[in-house]
């Protein structure tokens, strides 16, 4: 069985215990799913997504650990790029051997089931990557394409301008 973290924030913690976790809702996406990385011994590949979720007000992150079985098909790829249909067994492979797992996420197109998830946790710290991965030591784009949608942009904008201008 394979085994997968969702990170939510924790005030879904009820329905997800009684109800299993749901698909996402949002239309954004080009795939519906539950969107997960594989459990790694690696704890900030496992929990890469924590920082960039912090972003849009999930002011304290949950995860929950769940198993699936290995033959079921799953989604995996960067989150910005085509994303290929594996086994779950595969995907794990697939995350553990990658030379830079960073921005990996698996799809599952179906709900959770409750009787399905091992566990439900608090992660103990902070981790991840913020806007994209190779974000660290680059200052974002402030222009109004890049940042169109984007929340707590506006000081970004501001100063952006304010470059311009000079």
């Amino acid at each position: 069985m394979a085994i997968f973290v969702h990170l939510f924030d924790a005030k879904d913690k009820k329905s997800i215990i009684r109800s299993g976790i749901k698909l996402t809702k949002t239309k954004n996406y080009r795939i519906r799913g539950v969107y997960a990385t594989p459990q790694l011994s690696n704890y900030e590949l496992t929990h890469q997504w924590m920082r960039e979720l912090r972003r849009f007000n999930q002011r304290i992150t949950l995860a929950a650990r769940f198993r699936i079985p290995d033959k079921e098909q799953v989604y995996i790829g960067r989150f910005n790029q085509k994303h290929l249909l594996v086994s779950a067994s595969k995907a794990i492979a697939i995350a553990s051997n990658h030379h830079d797992g960073l921005g990996l996420e698996v799809i599952i197109s179906r709900t959770i089931h409750p009787q399905e998830i091992i566990k439900i946790y608090q992660p103990p710290k902070i981790t991840g990557w913020r806007y994209y991965p190779e974000a660290h030591d680059r200052k974002p784009c402030g222009c109004d394409y890049c940042q169109r949608g984007q929340p707590y942009s506006r000081k970004l904008q501001t100063r952006y301008e304010q470059d311009l201008s000079h």
